[in-house]
């Protein structure tokens, strides 16, 4: 698989509804830091499975996945109607399942929850990342 990071996101944006500019969303972004390249195999099939979770969850707005291969390093991006929309779907397997088994794998992860304008999405990858730097 190439390397992503500053090419092209592994996962680039993917809008699941129509933006309203004039709404307040919840953003989650989380940088995922990974102890040994030998997980990065696992990680990109369960990011694969996630993924397709979220194209089925209720109030998801969007979501992007980054990642720098050569370092491990893995970061998420999503933005939902509400902050219960995504407590409901981080609770909800195969993601609970799949972050649980994770965990031992993983190094220092980072999360950042927070408001977001719908007129500044879609963000760039550059933008996704910040809240995580």
């Amino acid at each position: 698989m190439p390397e992503t990071g500053a090419e092209m996101p592994a996962f680039p944006w993917d809008q699941k509804v129509e933006i309203d500019p004039s709404a307040t969303y919840v953003a989650m972004a989380s940088r995922l830091p990974l102890l040994h390249h030998r997980s990065v195999p696992g990680f990109l099939r369960d990011a694969m499975a996630i993924r397709r979770q979220l194209r089925r969850a209720n109030g998801l707005i969007g979501f992007a996945l980054d990642a720098d291969l050569r370092k491990k390093t893995f970061w998420t991006f999503s933005v939902w109607e509400t902050r219960e929309d995504l407590d409901g779907f981080a609770r909800s397997d195969p993601h609970h399942r799949i972050i649980s088994r994770l965990r031992p794998v993983m190094g220092q992860s980072r999360f950042e929850f927070f408001s977001l304008a719908g007129e500044r999405l879609p963000m760039t990858p550059e933008q996704m990342k910040e809240p995580v730097r």
